[in-house]
C-alpha cells in the first residue's frame, strides 16, 4: 500500500514552514508544548491528508538547519507530507506570478524566508488549497509577503494563520 492510500480525506490546506516553526520552536501562543491540543489537531489533519505541504518547504526546513532540530527531525520522518513539484501546472502559475511579482519569484533560493513561497502559492492555486502561514501582509516593503500575493485577484487564495484555522475549524482548547 502506498502512502497516498493511507489518507482518508482530500487535501484542503498547504502549510508554510513559518507555521510549523511556530509550533515546534516554542513560539508564544502556538507552541505544541504550551497548547498541545493545537498540535494534536494539526497532526491529525496531516495524518489524514487534509494538510499537506510542498517539497520546497521541506528543502527550506533542511536549509542550513536553522529551523530547529526537532522540526528538522519531524520533517525528515514525514517526507510524505511534502508533495513534489508539478512542474507543468505549478510552473505556469509561477510564470503568471512573475509578471507582477518578479522580485518575489526571483528571490527563489536567495533568502530562506522566501524560498518556498512561490511554490506554495502555485501548489495552492493548482490544487484549490488554502495556505496556513504565520506571515503577515506587508504593504511597506518593495517585496511583498506570501499573504500579499495570495490576495491578488489573479490568485485569490485564502491565506491565514494557525489561530484563524482553529476558528474556521471551530476547535476549542481547555
Amino acid at each position: 500500500m502506498q502512502q497516498a492510500d493511507l489518507y482518508s480525506k482530500p487535501a484542503q490546506f498547504t502549510i508554510d514552514s513559518s507555521s510549523l516553526m511556530a509550533m515546534f520552536n516554542d513560539e508564544p501562543g502556538t507552541s505544541k508544548l504550551v497548547i498541545p491540543g493545537l498540535w494534536e489537531r494539526i497532526s491529525q489533519m496531516i495524518a489524514d491528508g487534509t494538510i499537506i505541504s510542498h517539497s520546497e518547504v521541506l528543502a527550506e526546513i533542511k536549509k542550513d538547519g536553522k529551523k530547529g532540530e526537532e522540526l528538522f527531525n519531524w520533517a525528515n520522518s514525514n517526507k510524505h507530507v511534502f508533495k513534489p513539484h508539478d512542474e507543468f501546472a505549478e510552473g505556469a502559475v509561477i510564470r503568471t506570478m512573475s509578471a507582477n511579482y518578479r522580485e518575489f519569484v526571483n528571490n527563489y533560493g536567495k533568502s530562506s524566508d522566501a524560498y518556498a513561497d512561490p511554490w506554495l502559492i502555485a501548489q495552492a492555486k493548482c490544487r484549490g488549497l488554502k495556505i496556513i502561514t504565520q506571515e503577515k501582509p506587508d504593504t511597506s516593503s518593495k517585496r511583498p509577503k506570501l499573504p500579499n500575493v495570495c490576495r491578488d485577484k489573479t490568485f485569490d487564495i485564502h491565506c491565514f494563520d494557525l489561530w484563524e484555522l482553529a476558528k474556521e475549524q471551530q476547535w476549542k482548547f481547555r
